[in-house]
């Protein structure tokens, strides 16, 4: 691009130092961006400026209807109904009403989360406390399993003294035969004794009738 420029062909470049050369070269290389540049900066000013106009117009155009359309819904409104004025107030009094109700809703839901988070406390402390019930669970059922060795120990000991008391029936059962083998003898006894004494009694009546006769 530079061999084509006129002054790279002319006699005073030849004689030139290498740095002028160079200099030469910038200020054609220059030369030409600047040239390029104003010649892009024009064709921008041709497309911006009309499209500066044309959004200006746009503009002007939308606030005009924006100016109308307004316009219109007032007298729709005014059609509609004379009290919207009015209505509009009361609404905007029922909209403080209802944010001022959402504040104390937001305050309440607030004071539920934060029970909400102590619930959560007291379940994580129940489930310690559950885990120290399971533990003591645990203990109790070691505690059973001892006290279900001893029951089985006592059954077996139970079991010896079953047999130990129906030995001592046995025994008691022989007491009682002998017993009852006194009895009947003692029995005998007693009718042996009383025929005794009827006989004593039968013997006394001659005794007293030969002391009568002989009173020595």
């Amino acid at each position: 691009m530079l061999e084509k420029d006129p002054r790279t062909f002319s006699p005073e470049y030849k004689n030139l130092s290498p740095e002028q050369k160079a200099m030469v070269k910038l200020e054609i290389s220059l030369t030409r961006f600047f040239r390029s540049f104003d010649e892009s900066v024009r064709r921008w000013e041709r497309m911006i400026y009309p499209a500066m106009i044309i959004l200006g117009l746009l503009g002007l155009s939308g606030f005009y209807l924006i100016y109308h359309v307004t316009k219109d819904m007032h007298s729709m409104s005014q059609s509609f109904d004379p009290a919207m004025e009015s209505n509009m107030a009361k609404m905007s009094r029922n909209v403080s009403q209802l944010s001022g109700n959402i504040a104390i809703m937001t305050e309440q839901i607030n004071l539920l989360v934060k029970n909400v988070q102590n619930m959560d406390h007291n379940i994580a402390k129940m489930n310690g406390t559950m885990g120290e019930i399971a533990v003591s669970f645990n203990k109790v059922n070691d505690s059973m399993d001892m006290l279900t060795g001893d029951i089985s120990q006592m059954r077996g000991d139970t079991g010896h003294m079953a047999e130990r008391i129906e030995s001592m029936d046995a025994s008691i059962q022989n007491v009682t035969e002998d017993i009852g083998a006194m009895k009947n003898d003692i029995r005998v006894m007693t009718i042996n004794t009383g025929l005794m004494g009827r006989d004593m009694r039968q013997m006394n009546k001659p005794m007293r009738a030969m002391n009568s006769f002989m009173p020595w």
